[in-house]
């Protein structure tokens, strides 16, 4: 048996093989038309198999394995042990964490997103637990009376600085709705994996949150949620999260159309946080300057897209003067 990656899988118009999930179970029969609803079908797995096997396919596998089954590099890193002089990364130079403490927690979460995504599941979600208590201590307390949200993000990579700003502005606001601390600190877990059904969707692609089709974005929380869920063994409340953060107050989001409490709590806050901070990165239609800009956009979506209690609670967290521009902030 050997696995079968997805973009081995779309280059192939008929499958020239059977392929079987990790417990056996065939998923598809050789001489079947690959469509692309097929295609799109096969990555809700997280590993597939085949029976088929030679000695290229042996050799792919065997430089797979040194790759990834190199627990001394993969698994022996720590926060502290991490150098910032090591990484040439965009900081916000505005923001209230030091220079080196940015560093730090984004590269510290980027192995453990290394981890991960080569499945060293129970290591991985400990030390996000360690990530969590640096958040709440390097960020969260850095908050300040002025409340400027632009000062608490994290600039430059989306792929990393994205789920940090989610999980941040997400646990902020379960605070601010005095949730017990083991509350928040799943919230900010919910925030840390919410998009990880996008790194599940082409692993061996670099480019591949750049080039994914709407199909493939719109599969993401599925794959999520069943990561979540099924290989990492968080409780229900989290893997929702993944499921529904991009369901709708009014029912126009998807994968489900859920509305209004039909939606989760920690689902409800997560949408909030997820479409401020596409806002902030402009990866969304609307085209906002500053902090000012994204709280009023917020305001004029109201309610079709978010719970009114969990958006009036963020919009209240923040200055609303908050008006320096968001590229003026990036070194």
């Amino acid at each position: 048996m050997r696995i079968v990656t997805n973009k081995e899988l779309s280059s192939y118009k008929v499958l020239p093989f059977d392929l079987y999930t990790e417990n056996k179970g065939k998923i598809l029969e050789a001489g079947e038309v690959l469509t692309p609803g097929k295609l799109i079908m096969l990555k809700n797995y997280v590993k597939i198999y085949t029976e088929e096997f030679n000695n290229s396919d042996e050799n792919n596998e065997n430089s797979e394995q040194t790759d990834t089954n190199t627990p001394s590099q993969l698994l022996n890193f720590s926060y502290e042990g991490i150098d910032p002089s090591d990484f040439e990364t965009v900081i916000n130079k505005d923001g209230y964490v030091k220079t080196e403490t940015q560093i730090r927690i984004k590269y510290f979460y980027k192995r453990i997103l290394d981890l991960l995504i080569q499945g060293y599941y129970e290591e991985g979600l400990l030390k996000l637990n360690t990530l969590i208590g640096i958040l709440k201590t390097e960020v969260f307390k850095q908050l300040g009376k002025s409340g400027k949200g632009s000062k608490i993000r994290f600039l430059g990579e989306y792929e990393l600085c994205h789920p940090l700003n989610v999980a941040i502005v997400s646990g902020l606001i379960a605070k601010k709705l005095d949730y017990s601390a083991l509350t928040v600190d799943q919230v900010i877990l919910a925030g840390l994996l919410h998009d990880i059904g996008k790194l599940k969707i082409e692993l061996s692609d670099s480019q591949a949150l750049l080039t994914m089709n709407e199909d493939e974005v719109k599969a993401h929380p599925i794959i999520g949620y069943r990561l979540i869920k099924e290989q990492f063994e968080l409780p229900e409340e989290i893997a929702k999260v993944a499921l529904e953060h991009h369901e709708n107050n009014d029912g126009s989001g998807y994968p489900q159309g859920l509305s209004s409490d039909y939606i989760s709590e920690f689902s409800q806050i997560i949408n909030v946080a997820n479409y401020y901070d596409n806002l902030a990165f402009n990866r969304t239609h609307v085209l906002v300057m500053n902090n000012k800009e994204a709280l009023r956009t917020m305001l004029e979506v109201g309610t079709k897209r978010f719970s009114a209690r969990m958006l009036y609670t963020f919009i209240h967290m923040f200055n609303y003067d908050d008006s320096k521009s968001f590229n003026d902030m990036v070194v």
